[in-house]
């Protein structure tokens, strides 16, 4: 399958997901919305996912593309640990956040799949 457009990948698909659960749990809970900076480094992380690798993929560059899938998989970390924080926090109950946590464990195996498949397009070095 030919990819056209960013939107055709599944990791971009599920981070997409993700990013989606996590704004509905921030909707969910008045107490981890009133918290402004917890939910900004939240909203910034979930958000980083998708836009590295939309950027990643953009930039038509064989070689940039899998440094950008290791930002966006850095950044699906980061989300999910500031999820757990907030289960610390009580802004969120354990059980409410396990949507999240399928999505994200399901977008880490895509990406680092997607990753790997770009190791076929990285231009052989001559030594």
């Amino acid at each position: 399958m030919v990819v056209r457009h960013h939107r055709d990948l599944i990791a971009w698909q599920l981070a997409d997901q993700f990013k989606k659960e996590v704004f509905r749990l921030l909707e969910s809970s008045p107490a981890a919305r009133s918290d402004f900076r917890y939910r900004s480094q939240l909203v910034d992380s979930a958000t980083s996912v998708t836009a590295n690798l939309v950027e990643g993929f953009r930039r038509f560059s064989p070689g940039d593309f899998p440094r950008f899938i290791d930002y966006s998989l850095a950044s699906l970390g980061e989300a999910e640990q500031r999820l757990r924080d907030g289960i610390e926090l009580g802004y969120f109950k354990e059980g409410a956040c396990e949507a999240a946590f399928k999505l994200a464990r399901r977008c880490l195996t895509a990406a680092i799949r997607l990753k790997q498949s770009q190791r076929r397009f990285k231009p052989k070095r001559r030594g």
